[in-house]
């Protein structure tokens, strides 16, 4: 019988993409595996809430230092104008994902032992799912991207990674609407322009922005910084 050395991310954040990119990829090989489709199902809906819950913590914590500091001002200062607008409270979709069932690491950790127990199970796709990693990129595994990112022209945001050894990187993005981190696109280059459609003309948003390297197709090193610019809308 062959054993399998898998992972579950330890960082909350890299735990989210890892169960999001299992989540985009599972579908195939329920029917393979003979996976319980309900559970799938099941983890899917945990997945969603913890995208949700992960970026609404985020802005929580925004918020509350936001309001920390708009205290402080009003307290101690320096300045004796006029105090601004209180920051506004974070605002909830309309509509909200359904509640899942707690402990997601534990269903994660349940789905892995049910694909791997399949006769139909291979380390290649065990790569692809994003819970085993590929040892031929072992020496590569410890680099971590250094991400920028600036405007370019027509106010598209501009990112810029190094490649080095690297065929290039994924690139992942927050627009703010509560469902945290999605794949964008992937880069053959250092630079890459996020061409997608801009905020409605004089309106603004905050997107965030993180990259993996990817080395002989698959993900390789750490998750980059987190890359935060303010794109507005424009004629």
């Amino acid at each position: 019988m062959i054993t399998y050395k898998t992972y579950i991310e330890n960082s909350e954040s890299r735990f989210a993409i890892q169960i999001n990119i299992f989540c985009e990829n599972i579908e195939k090989y329920i029917t393979l595996f003979n996976i319980d489709k309900d559970k799938v199902d099941k983890f899917r809906t945990t997945n969603t809430y913890v995208q949700f819950i992960f970026n609404a913590n985020n802005n929580a914590q925004v918020y509350a230092k936001a309001f920390t500091s708009y205290k402080d001002q009003l307290h101690d200062g320096p300045s004796e104008e006029l105090m601004g607008l209180i920051p506004p409270l974070p605002v909830y979709p309309t509509e909200m994902p359904s509640v899942s069932l707690g402990n997601a690491r534990t269903q994660f950790s349940g789905l892995i032992q049910d694909c791997i127990k399949s006769k139909s199970f291979t380390k290649t796709i065990g790569i692809f799912l994003h819970f085993i990693k590929d040892d031929s990129v072992e020496k590569a595994d410890g680099v971590t991207p250094v991400l920028t990112v600036k405007f370019t022209t027509g106010g598209h945001p501009e990112l810029h990674v190094a490649k080095g050894i690297y065929q290039g990187y994924e690139v992942w993005k927050d627009v703010g609407d509560g469902q945290g981190y999605k794949k964008t696109d992937t880069s053959l280059s250092a630079k890459y322009t996020d061409l997608s459609k801009l905020p409605t003309i004089g309106t603004g948003q905050s997107w965030k922005y993180k990259v993996i390297y990817i080395l002989k197709g698959v993900h390789c090193g750490n998750w980059s910084n987190e890359a935060v610019i303010g794109v507005l809308g424009m004629i």
